[in-house]
């Protein structure tokens, strides 16, 4: 290949990565909204902190189920098209959230819309692999979370101070939504191959890196199970008057979270590559458990402004220590089988993800205004370090060969795996029966 052609080739994949990123940002607009007016929007039917979580729970189902499908659904019509229909899926379920109040109707849509979200991430993601050169994975996956991370970060305030049972917020859901389509649908570029990554099965993975295993699973619980109810909790700090008074904290409350996940992730990572990555996340847990615990027993005696350094401590110990899990279950397996135990990962988190938010609405009630969400994420964070501090006696750390420098991970999809550029195998590996094309993981 010429040069001019080689550098064409380059700009062209630089062009079809950008659309990408930028599809997946608005999609994510769109989602930071709908996590914060969907558990307001039921609290406001009147329903209770249980069946809140169990919503939340249905929606996690349906994102775990949407992930196991939708290598098969983009093998059958393509990666736009699948894109394309899940996007309508979320949009119109958006749009019938806003028009019709009712929760029977609402828990069916939030199972749709869990579906459509991993078809979307899965469609985007799988097609950003193919076009993301080796050299660039790293930047390109740092540059795509942080990216959808702020657009996650910065949806929620777009509803500020409106009712969360006005149609205002699902119009906007559905307008980010759709608007992802557009640089989708524009792209130039062709399809690329279906992904062909199978996922690892848990049973592996308990055996390869245990740690890892059940660092996932509870980053599903404990993380899944308090974020599906802090808008619920941000209610109950009582500042405000409105009807709207609900969003505005609420985005506030989401977003103090969230930064302190930002913020630690990539020093905690950092020092991971140093340290055992297992006394690491056991550190992260006690940290986010300290907060935690503080909230549920003082939180409802304390002003806004305490509250939300307490949540920003405790997201900066509990959002980003899954990434954390994967590292070490990637120093602890062969590269050719990284794509599939970080596949195999997302799973495990998944199954966690629809046990936590039921586990959360049960414990809300248990201490003054809502602290019980807190208890319940101290207790498993405790576990969480305790059970890290466990498996460090029961094995030494990776040796400096075997561990591979961090990369950030959050539980998307399965093709996300494939631009980890800790799951590039050499280039003269031989091909194993990982590699082959599969439809649903084991």
């Amino acid at each position: 290949m010429s040069a001019e052609a080689g550098h064409k080739a380059r700009m062209s994949n630089y062009r079809n990565v950008t659309v990408l990123i930028l599809a997946i940002g608005l999609m994510q607009v769109g989602g930071g909204i709908l996590g914060v007016v969907t558990p307001l929007g039921l609290s406001d039917l009147g329903l209770s902190e249980e069946i809140i979580g169990g919503v939340a729970a249905l929606y996690a189902a349906g994102f775990m189920v949407g992930a196991w499908t939708a290598p098969r659904a983009i093998a059958a019509v393509g990666h736009i098209r699948t894109y394309a229909a899940a996007a309508g899926v979320v949009a119109i379920g958006a749009l019938l959230m806003g028009l019709e109040p009712d929760a029977g109707l609402w828990t069916l849509v939030r199972l749709a819309q869990g579906l459509g979200m991993a078809w979307m991430f899965a469609s985007a993601e799988s097609w950003m692999s193919s076009s993301t050169p080796a050299e660039w994975r790293g930047r390109v996956l740092g540059l795509y979370h942080v990216i959808a991370k702020a657009a996650m970060l910065g949806g929620p305030f777009l509803v500020a101070g409106i009712s969360a049972l006005a149609p205002a917020p699902w119009i906007w859901i559905a307008i980010f939504t759709i608007a992802g389509l557009v640089p989708i649908c524009l792209t130039r570029q062709g399809e690329p191959a279906r992904p062909g990554k199978r996922a690892m099965g848990p049973l592996k993975i308990l055996r390869i890196a245990p740690a890892a295993l059940w660092g996932s699973v509870l980053a599903g619980v404990i993380n899944t199970g308090t974020l599906a109810l802090l808008p619920v909790y941000a209610l109950e700090l009582g500042t405000g008057e409105g009807a709207g008074a609900g969003t505005s904290i609420a985005a506030i409350a989401m977003a103090a979270a969230w930064i302190g996940g930002v913020v630690s992730q990539w020093p905690m990572g950092r020092l991971s590559d140093l340290v055992d990555r297992r006394l690491v996340i056991a550190g992260m847990g006690l940290v986010s458990g300290a907060a935690a615990l503080a909230l549920g027993l003082f939180g409802a005696g304390l002003t806004l402004w305490p509250v939300m350094g307490l949540l920003a401590l405790w997201g900066a110990g509990s959002l980003s220590f899954y990434g954390v899990a994967v590292a070490h279950g990637v120093d602890r397996t062969e590269t050719a089988d990284a794509a599939p135990l970080m596949s195999g990962l997302l799973f495990v988190w998944a199954a966690g993800s629809v046990i936590g938010p039921p586990l959360a609405g049960l414990s809300f009630r248990l201490s003054e205004g809502g602290g019980g969400l807190f208890v319940f994420a101290a207790a498993l964070s405790g576990l969480l370090t305790l059970a890290m501090l466990w498996r460090t006696g029961q094995r030494p750390k990776a040796s400096n060969e075997d561990r591979e420098s961090f990369e950030m991970a959050q539980p998307t999809s399965v093709a996300v795996a494939e631009i980890d550029p800790r799951g590039e195998p050499p280039a003269d590996a031989p091909e194993s029966p990982e590699d082959r094309p599969h439809d649903l993981p084991r």
